[in-house]
């Protein structure tokens, strides 16, 4: 029977005005009700673009590309997904009582399983985990404030170590890497040379490197007892080194229970000829500026560009450091929203390395 039809049938049994203009209403709200594709079909398209790292709403889906690791031999990757069978393991031991009810959930979830109600709305909109755009491979907690810049939720760490003083921290580092004993590493990028020297790689202290670095560990101790992430493998301290000419592409963090924080302790000089290093997280755009700390969500898909391929290097200085590169203290911070029980419990599920 089509809907003219239900309408008349309708008619021809009720008189009254009121009760016929009610009844109308209703058939025609219960067709307008049905979906124009099957509900299995549109829940299949939004999961197959958040497969790709693309939000399933329309809009510009560009900036929510994300590139994949590079490196099928990534010892970092290994351990992720060595850890998440482990967790899945401990999970009914470790997280008990309704207090660690969205930790179990993630982990029994999964990153990629998202909601697609809340993925249609763009970041702008939502602000809780999971929003567009945030793709952690490894643990999604949901509910979690997500926005791009979060530093206001960490000022105090930042004025702290603004405190310190960047001049302090980058003379440590340039001595540091004169010695023979500093361990370094170099980061897979598209394009460039990007450098690391860990304090913390991966929830262990690098006590080579921490020798140091004495000044740079104080600073770090200052920020109070369970602000970085030591223990947990989510937790890194290092200071990175970009040269001009290096590009980053699209990628996300691996959890959104951290927000990272930079401390531009060296940003190149745009007279000197070098075009200045962009950093853009979502669709929003910063720039480093020299001793002013930021804080952001490494979750949600960002980006590094600095120069065009071929921009020239400066040459080192007399300290052995790179005088056109841009040199920043990145320190992983527990998302504040996170309780006290729930960060041990990660903690315990996603012991560092040395555990």
């Amino acid at each position: 029977m089509t809907v003219s039809e239900d309408i008349h049938c309708i008619l021809s049994v009720l008189n009254q005005p009121l009760i016929v203009t009610a009844a109308c209403l209703a058939v025609v709200i219960v067709c307008a009700a049905q979906p124009l594709f099957p509900s299995s079909t549109s829940t299949k398209v939004a999961r197959h673009l958040i497969g790709l790292g693309l939000r399933s709403s329309g809009g510009d889906d560009e900036e929510y590309k994300i590139t994949k690791c590079p490196n099928p031999n990534c010892a970092r990757c290994s351990r992720y997904a060595e850890l998440n069978r482990s967790a899945q393991r401990r999970l009914p031991y470790v997280a008990k009582g309704e207090a660690l009810q969205r930790i179990r959930h993630a982990i029994t979830a999964g990153p990629d399983v998202i909601d697609d109600e809340q993925e249609a709305q763009s970041i702008e909109h939502v602000h809780v985990s999971p929003v567009s755009g945030q793709r952690p491979n490894v643990l999604l907690v949901r509910g979690l404030l997500a926005r791009p810049f979060v530093t206001k939720l960490h000022q105090d760490a930042c004025s702290k170590l603004e405190n310190v003083g960047r001049n302090v921290i980058l003379s440590e580092y340039v001595q540091a890497m004169q010695s023979p004993s500093a361990s370094t590493l170099e980061n897979d990028v598209t394009r460039g040379t990007w450098q690391v020297l860990h304090l913390m790689n991966q929830g262990e202290w690098v006590k080579s490197n921490v020798a140091l670095c004495t000044n740079t560990r104080n600073a770090l101790r200052s920020l109070g007892k369970g602000r970085t992430m030591e223990g947990c493998i989510f937790g890194n301290v290092f200071i990175s080194v970009l040269h001009p000419g290096t590009v980053i592409d699209p990628h996300c963090g691996p959890t959104n229970i951290r927000h990272r924080l930079h401390y531009p302790l060296q940003v190149p000089d745009t007279k000197a000829g070098v075009e200045v290093p962009k950093l853009r997280v979502a669709k929003q755009k910063a720039t480093w500026k020299e001793g002013e700390c930021f804080v952001f969500d490494d979750s949600i898909v960002h980006s590094v560009s600095f120069g065009e391929e071929g921009s020239a290097h400066s040459d080192d200085n007399a300290a052995g450091a790179c005088g056109g590169c841009r040199v920043v203290l990145i320190v992983d911070l527990w998302h504040p929203d996170l309780t006290r029980e729930e960060r041990h419990a990660i903690t315990d599920l996603y012991p560092s390395v040395g555990k």
